[in-house]
């Protein structure tokens, strides 16, 4: 799967349903471009939304999607490469200062998993450590790394970045890092302890 910086809503197969979801932002360039949809759930069956990519992006997403699922017609899992979930990347220099994973969290305090408590109080299921590796769009199938198998109704793309690296001499030598997520942070500070 081809990652890209931005957010892509995928509505495979669901015809009308595609009118189910009102997007809302307290940012909004151009208002008059704002889509009101929503989903109808049939025979009062819940709506599979599954969000590949646990960053900033994808978290306010699911936050907005509860706030705009008054009636709880949607159940709602995602994806995370990562071993913690969302926290803000803009912010990531200051774990150089706290080494506190908890002081970027999107919602609260990592746990020893790297969960909070976010996720089950808001019924989502929350895959860390599982990239979603491949898309069966006509199954309606999400399969992560680890082998689970998602189902889902709508699907939504948070993949977020990818470091370019440019293809230059050395790029692969010790001490030369991309500066992405807390595990690269980390790296560097192995890397400068041990070689200091």
């Amino acid at each position: 799967m081809k990652r890209s910086a931005c957010l892509a809503l995928f509505l495979s197969s669901i015809g009308h349903d595609a009118d189910a979801f009102q997007a809302t932002s307290s940012f909004t360039r151009q208002p008059t471009l704002q889509k009101t949809t929503q989903l109808h759930a049939t025979n009062g069956d819940k709506k599979r939304v599954v969000v590949i990519g646990n960053g900033m992006v994808g978290q306010r997403f699911m936050e907005n999607l509860l706030d705009l699922d008054t009636s709880k017609k949607c159940t709602i899992s995602t994806f995370c490469e990562e071993p913690r979930a969302a926290y803000n990347r803009v912010k990531l220099t200051s774990y150089f200062e706290t080494r506190d994973p908890s002081a970027l969290s999107m919602t609260s305090e990592f746990d020893g998993e790297g969960r909070t408590p976010w996720y089950e109080e808001n019924n989502v299921e929350l895959l860390l450590n599982d990239k979603a590796v491949s898309i069966d769009t006509e199954e309606k199938v999400i399969t992560g790394a680890s082998g689970k198998k998602v189902d889902y109704d709508v699907a939504v793309f948070a993949t977020g970045s990818y470091p370019f690296v440019p293809p230059i001499p050395g790029k692969q030598r010790p001490g030369v890092f991309v500066y992405r997520t807390i595990e690269d942070l980390e790296a560097m500070l192995a890397y400068v302890k041990e070689n200091n």
